[in-house]
């Protein structure tokens, strides 16, 4: 199985100020792929808060190109492919805003939240944030990097898959009772748990 596994770091509150990107590509368990930038928000400001998480400064990406600038190389990593993130939402709706900040078109790909799939592989955990997570199947990193935490993803699916022997993103969702998020050029549709289906109700006329 081949997948992506994103993540990005913010200057701020606001979706559209990435201003860091992490993404591995994972080929039948292996990293074949790394990459990693700073990226300059269209809005220059940082909040005191994310710098404390990430100790990335404004005078740091100053000089660095924005997200558009960097398309050229981003796109082919995700264009077409099987891609995740724990806690998806956050990812794809940075993606998302970042691009449209820019005006730059949206790219089509599905993907997983290794969140909520973590959540139902691991439910004996006390925890399934990512360091957590992550700690549990013996992934050792530096939180809150990008590519780090790209890594820790990758390596939580790699465990669940392993142990399920699973094919693709379909079959490892549907295992876990999730239906796979969706990005395309007209939106996003998120990843989330399957509807409980409601029992059949006896008739009331026997």
């Amino acid at each position: 199985m081949e997948f992506v596994a994103i993540d990005f770091e913010t200057a701020n509150k606001s979706y559209d100020s990435a201003c860091s990107i992490g993404l591995v590509t994972v080929r039948d368990g292996a990293i074949v792929d790394e990459y990693y930038k700073l990226i300059r928000p269209k809005k220059l400001y940082f909040h005191p808060d994310n710098i404390k998480i990430h100790n990335i400064t404004e005078e740091m990406v100053a000089d660095e190109p924005g997200i558009n600038e960097l398309w050229k190389e981003i796109l082919p990593r995700l264009q077409g492919k099987q891609v995740v993130a724990h806690f998806a939402k956050f990812d794809m709706n940075v993606l998302r805003s970042s691009l449209a900040s820019w005006g730059v078109r949206l790219p089509e790909f599905d993907y997983l939240c290794s969140f909520l799939l973590s959540k139902k592989a691991f439910p004996y955990l006390e925890s399934h944030s990512l360091n957590y997570v992550a700690e549990s199947v013996g992934f050792k990193f530096h939180h809150h990097h990008a590519l780090e935490d790209a890594k820790a993803c990758a390596t939580i699916i790699n465990k669940i898959v392993k142990e399920g022997n699973y094919q693709n993103f379909e079959q490892l969702a549907n295992a876990y009772g999730l239906d796979l998020g969706r990005m395309w050029h007209g939106g996003l549709r998120p990843c989330a748990e399957k509807p409980k289906e409601e029992p059949l109700m006896d008739s009331l006329f026997g």
